[in-house]
Order: C-alpha cells, then sequence, then structure tokens
C-alpha cells in the first residue's frame, strides 16, 4: 500500500467546493519556515507544504482562498515618519506613547516601536507580559522584510495586497490566537522542550475542529513550533474569511491598517465548532 507523504504539493488536487486556507509561520531567510493548508470539506484535513524556497510559499498561498501570514505586514507610521525625517535633516518627530490600558497601565511602549494593531491585540488577549516584539526594533524586521516581498510577489500584474487583511493575505499571530480559543499553555510553547505544551494544543486544536490528521501530520506538529503555528495560522484564516476574527473598526485603526497593517485576533465568542461550520459565513 502506497502512503501519502506528509509534505504535499502545493498543486495537489483539492475537495471540489471546499474552502481551502493556508497558514505559513514565516522566518527569515536563514531560519525555518512552517506551511500549512487546510482544506475545509466535511471533515476539515491538514498538510504540510513545502517551505524552502519564496518560490514555495506563493505557490501554497496561490492555491488558498486565504492565506494567514505570522508576520507584521507593516511597520508604524511614526517609525517611517522617524526615518524620514533623519534622511532629511528636519525635526524629528516627537515621541508618543500608545493609549493608557483601561486599569491605567501603561500601553504596549511607544509609536517608534510598536504599530497600532499590536498595542490593540496586546490589549484586546490580556497578555500582560507575552508582548509583540517590535517590528521596527527587534529581529521581527527581517521578518517582516521577506514578508513584504512576498506580497510584492503575489500582487505582479495587479493591484497591491490589502494590509488589513481585507484580500487574499491576513496578518495573524497564533500565541494570541491561543489566547482567543482558551488554548494558551503555562509557559512557552516553542522549542525542542516544549513537546508537551504542543501536544496539548494540538489536542485541543483536533477536538474543537474535528481535524483529521495523518499520524505523521501529528507527529510534525507536536515536534516543531513552527508546523503548528502553521496549522494554527490556517485556522486563523479560515476565521478571517468567515467574519469570525476583529477587524479594523475606528477610522483611525482603518486608516492605520492600510499602511502598518492588520493583526486578526479570532473573536473569544465564537468557539473552534464555528470556525470548523463557517457558522459566520
Amino acid at each position: 500500500m502506497k502512503v501519502k507523504p506528509v509534505i504535499a504539493q502545493a498543486d495537489d488536487v483539492v475537495e471540489d467546493g471546499a474552502m481551502v486556507t493556508v497558514g505559513v509561520d514565516l522566518a527569515g531567510r536563514t531560519g525555518i519556515t512552517g506551511v500549512c493548508r487546510v482544506t475545509w470539506g466535511r471533515r476539515p484535513t491538514a498538510e504540510l507544504l513545502p517551505a524552502k524556497h519564496d518560490d514555495d510559499l506563493l505557490a501554497a498561498m496561490r492555491s488558498a482562498d486565504k492565506t494567514g501570514l505570522d508576520s507584521p505586514l507593516g511597520w508604524p507610521v511614526a517609525f517611517i515618519a522617524l526615518l524620514t525625517a533623519h534622511r532629511t535633516g528636519v525635526e524629528l518627530p516627537a515621541l508618543a506613547n500608545h493609549a493608557a490600558c483601561a486599569d491605567g497601565r501603561p500601553g504596549l511602549g511607544n509609536a517608534f516601536t510598536h504599530r497600532l494593531t499590536d498595542d490593540v491585540a496586546w490589549k484586546r488577549t490580556g497578555a500582560g507580559k507575552q508582548r509583540p516584539l517590535s517590528v521596527s526594533a527587534d529581529k521581527l524586521g527581517i521578518v517582516a522584510i521577506r514578508a513584504v516581498g512576498l506580497l510584492a510577489r503575489l500582487a505582479e500584474g495587479g493591484p497591491a495586497v490589502p494590509r488589513d487583511g481585507s484580500g487574499p493575505v491576513v496578518e495573524v499571530y497564533p500565541a494570541f490566537a491561543l489566547v482567543q480559543w482558551g488554548l494558551a499553555q503555562e509557559g512557552t510553547y516553542k522549542g525542542k522542550d516544549a513537546t508537551a505544551a504542543r501536544s496539548r494544543i494540538l489536542a485541543g486544536l483536533e477536538a474543537g475542529l474535528d481535524l483529521d490528521l495523518s499520524d505523521r501530520v501529528r507527529d510534525r506538529c507536536v515536534a516543531s513550533d513552527h508546523d503548528l503555528d502553521a496549522l494554527i495560522s490556517a485556522v486563523v484564516a479560515r476565521a478571517a474569511a468567515c467574519g469570525m476574527t476583529h477587524s479594523p473598526t475606528t477610522e483611525e485603526e482603518h486608516a492605520m491598517a492600510a499602511v502598518e497593517g492588520w493583526m486578526h485576533l479570532p473573536r473569544r465568542d465564537l468557539p473552534l465548532t464555528a470556525v470548523r461550520d463557517g457558522a459566520a459565513l
């Protein structure tokens, strides 16, 4: 009997009429990237796709109705203004902090280091010490440079891919998605020593979504946080496609999301069973 390989091909045939989402746990060019495709048929099925080169990622993204990309899709507007002022030799913009939390605690850093969506998502999840990295002042910037390059290639010959998630690509943050779904673990689920935490997360996803996973895909997601994050990203892409995530709402959020990007968080009032069924479609 021929066993289906754990690594599928991006152009493999998928179930007719079923929504297809792809999740990409993006790394810099020297890091490890994970790509997972979920076909939302009668029972959702997940497969891991090649992720070695940009062409692999683009093939996967083009095979999907919606892609969840685990990377910022832009930089803080204030940071761009700072660089522009520095380059032209004019007066630098004043440092501005994000608004305080409802309980009076400071917001997430300042507008040079963190985008509006970082601050909004951090407050919405109540993640506390689990703070988004800065795309302008941390190594995450390397990942974002690769991400915007992928978006540019994806849009070749057509309009630019919207950064607010309204188009074929949506920005996701797997760790915050787990908070929203009640699947966040004590401590970290990252790294080689966190297999037990990843196993619990995967069990929660399988139960909530009735996922059809092969043993080899399951083993890969338990062994690697990159593969697990790719799966989570594909599920958030499904939620976004079904209107089950928090989109920009205010005039300021829409304006900033168009430039900085917007992190789509799953809604807490909609369980994974609703995501599976596409109940908000």
